[in-house]
């Protein structure tokens, strides 16, 4: 019979441990920072905010992080990273109650040196940043560091090499895995050619594929590693500042190998298969740099990239090729060796003699190439007209002076000077000049001077001078000085300048400048500037002012002007309003109605001489509050009612605190319509006074306080009205040299 119930309590005991590990699911959280800054005596970097921004969306898209789980950070101080971490921390905590295993990753591109990462002038010690990590309470803490000297990181006192990981299915691994760019005394590079770091560079070619060495799909962090690591090392070995070595440092426990990126899960991809062999660039539709890959004969590789139109130039040895292609949602293109057509390129001999070898690929048509000593072709086209669609030619190196009348649809690859049309203008490649429409106006590369349309205007590159349309202007890229629509404009990139439009205005990266609209403005990143609007405004992070009916963003470094504020993270400077809320508000509140997560939310009651009981409510940051409270007369006296709103501030120390407020302070008697107006119009003076109260107090148990003081009521001859409150005893104070009368009042009163 023991043995039985034995047996059964073993059962009961491994059924409720395997529900336990099959409820809820893998969350992942991360924090991208990126910093081009690192002090007045550093030369400042060009790649590494963008670098941080293109990891944040490598991992959003394959890496399991949810949007909304993830916070980049772009030239954060010292004090955004610690904020960051706090509620980084939060979060996590949080989500342990319903996920069955969480991982936090943290990424950092930047300056930094033998003892910690420098943002600005400031630096934070390594030591710091690993408690900071190792101390948010996710079963595993990975932190990847793109920086100088970053090796030292993992070198600290606790930390010791060791075998990657183990290779199993399960994923009960716990711990911390930190990986650096470069080892504890070598610089981490960047490069123009790149258009980001090395390591970075080859890191999102890896997790976008690249590393898959056990074709599964999956991107393990032993192989985006190994991968990283072995690229760099080629790729610096020959740089001028040397070979950057990346190192690791591994403290995990448990079995299972960490699933970085699952490939599977992608909305588009492209295979190259076994045949193709060679370097691989792919590039985007604005010509930058998405991954680099080396592709080895005889093996397959996935890669797995977002929705658009990409350019492949594939590099063999003493050959190019290239192809476009363009993936949609639900795509998995399969490429061949025969896909790829060869690239003119010089005819050139090799010392002594010896003719180049004709490439492996399979041979095509070849496109003659321009000799080497020969000037680009410059074609003059001062008029074009299309009336049906027109075929593009193929690009050639020529520049094109164009001047197009387009009544339906024209198409062409370059124009230096207009575009004029009644219906639509199509470019597909960079305009420099003006481009004018009735209806619509599409350049799918850069712009550089003006789109105006009495409808729409859509520019799929950069942006530098204007979008100027009736309707509404979309610009895929950045831009650059002016956005102006009368209904609605979209940034897809940056946006340096002034967006103005009639309805909303949307920006999906950095805004820099003014977002002024008649409704709303919304940004997914950080606004520097201002947000300006009739109704609402929605930003992930501002530096400078948000000034509506209701404003919205996660960070505020500035000021919050509306009728309800909000911010879900920190805010420092002010926040104006009827209602604001904040998690932490390191500043001034203003407002009938303050909540701070972290700050003062109380409710208090006192009485004061005269037999005047109140009852008040403090809401606000950790030391200033705005208070709001309500009195009346007690006992036989006659009825005297009295209201207040002011500012106060608030000092712990220990147990005790020390506090003092003032306060616009008004009463009168009775409640009928005729008393109250009554009350408010006695000889053209003012019937509301300066109010002070100055208070010790001290907390007695963990949410109640016992606090007294003075309460000190004026009156300003020739200014205020005396009332029943300015009774007993006064004195004279000049302010200002303007004479005011103070009536103390001593009182006390509990708050919780």
């Amino acid at each position: 019979m023991k043995r039985t119930v034995l047996l059964l309590l073993i059962l009961l005991s491994a059924l409720s441990l395997f529900a336990n590990q099959s409820s809820g699911a893998l969350r992942r959280y991360a924090m991208f920072v990126g910093s081009n800054d690192g002090g007045h005596d550093r030369v400042r970097l060009r790649y590494a905010e963008s670098d941080a921004r293109a990891m944040a969306g490598v991992m959003q898209e394959l890496g399991g992080v949810e949007y909304n789980d993830s916070l980049v950070l772009l030239a954060p101080t010292s004090y955004d990273l610690e904020t960051a971490f706090i509620m980084m921390d939060r979060r996590i905590r949080q989500a342990h109650e319903e996920a069955r295993r969480v991982e936090f990753l943290f990424y950092y591109s930047g300056h930094s040196d033998e003892q910690g990462l420098l943002l600005g002038e400031e630096r934070v010690a390594y030591t710091d940043l690993k408690r900071s990590i190792v101390e948010i309470e996710a079963d595993v803490n990975i932190a990847i560091l793109d920086s100088c000297f970053s090796g030292a990181f993992t070198r600290l006192k606790g930390g010791s090499r060791q075998l990657p990981f183990m290779i199993d299915e399960s994923i009960q691994m716990k711990g911390h895995a930190f990986l650096t760019s470069s080892s504890a005394n070598e610089a981490a590079q960047e490069s123009d050619h790149i258009e980001g770091s090395y390591f970075t560079h080859y890191m999102i070619a890896a997790l976008r594929g690249a590393a898959d060495s056990t074709r599964d799909e999956q991107v393990s962090l032993n192989e985006a590693y190994h991968y990283a690591f072995s690229e760099t090392l080629a790729r610096t070995e020959t740089s001028q500042a040397g070979a950057q070595h990346p190192s690791y440092n591994i403290q995990l426990t448990g079995t299972g190998d960490l699933t970085m990126t699952d490939l599977r899960i992608a909305s588009c991809s492209i295979v190259l298969n076994e045949q193709i062999d060679g370097r691989l660039y792919v590039r985007g539709s604005l010509g930058n740099l998405v991954a680099e890959v080396r592709k080895v004969h005889g093996t397959g590789v996935v890669l797995a990239l977002p929705e658009g139109r990409y350019s492949l130039n594939l590099d063999t040895e003493g050959s190019s090729w290239m192809m476009n292609v363009t993936l949609r949602s639900g795509v998995r293109r399969e490429l061949a060796p025969a896909d790829f057509q060869p690239i003119g390129r010089e005819r050139t001999t090799r010392r002594g003699n010896e003719s180049l070898e004709e490439p492996s690929l399979p041979p095509v048509v070849e496109v003659p190439a321009l000799e080497a000593q020969d000037e680009l072709p410059v074609s003059y086209e001062p008029f074009g007209f299309t009336v049906l669609p027109g075929v593009p030619e193929a690009p050639t190196n020529r520049t094109v002076y164009n001047l197009s009348l387009n009544l339906l649809v024209g198409s062409v690859y370059g124009i230096k000077g207009a575009q004029l049309g009644t219906v639509m203008n199509i470019t597909e490649d960079k305009l420099t000049g003006v481009q004018a429409s009735g209806v619509g106006n599409i350049v799918e590369g850069e712009l550089v001077g003006i789109q105006y349309s009495g409808v729409f205007n859509i520019a799929g590159g950069d942006t530098t001078a204007a979008q100027w349309a009736g309707v509404f202007n979309i610009n895929e890229g950045n831009t650059s000085f002016l956005q102006a629509a009368g209904v609605f404009n979209m940034v897809g990139g940056t946006f340096a300048g002034v967006q103005a439009g009639g309805v909303f205005n949307m920006s999906k990266q950095t805004l820099t400048g003014v977002q002024t609209a008649g409704v709303f403005n919304m940004a997914e990143s950080t606004v520097t500037g201002a947000q300006i609007s009739g109704v609402f405004n929605t930003a992930t992070k501002v530096s400078g002012a948000q000034v509506g009916v209701v404003n919205i963003s996660e960070d505020v470094s500035g000021t919050q002007i509306g009728i309800v504020n909000i911010s879900g993270g920190a805010v420092r400077g002010a926040q104006v309003g009827i209602v604001n809320i904040s998690q932490d508000l390191y500043g001034i509140p203003i407002g009938l109605i303050n909540i701070v997560e972290n700050g003062i939310f109380r409710t208090s009651g006192w009485f004061s001489e005269l037999g005047l009981g109140y009852v008040g409510f403090e809401m606000g940051s950790r030391y200033l509050y705005t208070l709001l409270y309500a009195g009346m007369a007690l006992g036989d006296r006659s009825t005297v009612y009295t209201g207040a709103l002011g500012l106060g501030l608030h000092i712990p120390v220990g147990s005790f605190f020390v506090a003092g407020d003032l306060s616009a302070k008004a009463s009168w008697t009775g409640w009928s319509e005729s008393e109250l107006t009554a009350a408010f119009d006695i000889d053209e003076l003012s019937p509301i006074w300066p109010s002070a109260r100055i208070m010790l107090g001290v907390r007695i148990f963990g949410f109640l306080s016992l606090f007294g003081g003075v309460m000190l009521d004026t009156t300003i001859p020739g200014y205020t009205v005396a009332t029943e409150l300015h009774q007993g005893s006064s004195f004279t104070l000049d302010l200002l040299s303007t004479p005011m009368e103070v009536y103390p009042k001593l009182f006390a009163g509990i708050k919780f």
